[in-house]
């Protein structure tokens, strides 16, 4: 058995008016007209302010989505749109391992910045030079590349 049922029928200019004249009076209703009063509300509390500045009426209509979605957001079913989540905690062991990595990089930048310093005062003689820094420059360069490979 077929039903015909017609929810809108639109026939002709007449009907295209009316669907015109729903839309807008519908955009007013729920868009317009809230926006309005969201302005006047607005502008009314500025007035007691001067350092708020009057809004007109399509920041009106703007504040009024914000309050709407806002409402929305608040009274959804799932209550959350974002969920925040706490990142794995490190063992043990991974924080030693980067604690000795922090201390190698700090002990090469200590390093560094002699070698630096010994390059800027090149007066000194060359016996006078420690060559266990460079040793020790070295193996802690060889760790770090141990380091990396894991």
């Amino acid at each position: 058995m077929k039903r015909k049922t017609r929810v809108i029928q639109i026939s002709g200019i007449r009907g295209i008016i009316i669907a015109l004249f729903t839309l807008v009076c519908l955009a007013a209703g729920f868009i317009g007209f809230p926006g309005l009063v969201a302005m006047y509300l607005w502008n009314y509390a500025a007035s007691f302010t001067l350092s708020v500045p009057a809004i007109n009426i399509f920041q009106g209509i703007l504040l009024w989505a914000i309050a709407g979605i806002s409402f929305m957001i608040i009274n959804n079913k799932h209550k959350y749109f974002v969920a925040f989540q706490t990142p794995d905690k490190l063992s043990d062991e991974e924080i030693k391992k980067i604690m000795e990595r922090v201390k190698l990089q700090a002990q090469a930048r200590m390093l560094n910045s002699m070698m630096y310093i010994s390059k800027d005062n090149e007066k000194l003689p060359e016996q006078n030079q420690d060559t266990k820094s460079d040793e020790t420059l070295n193996n802690i360069i060889e760790e770090e590349k141990d380091i990396h490979k894991i």
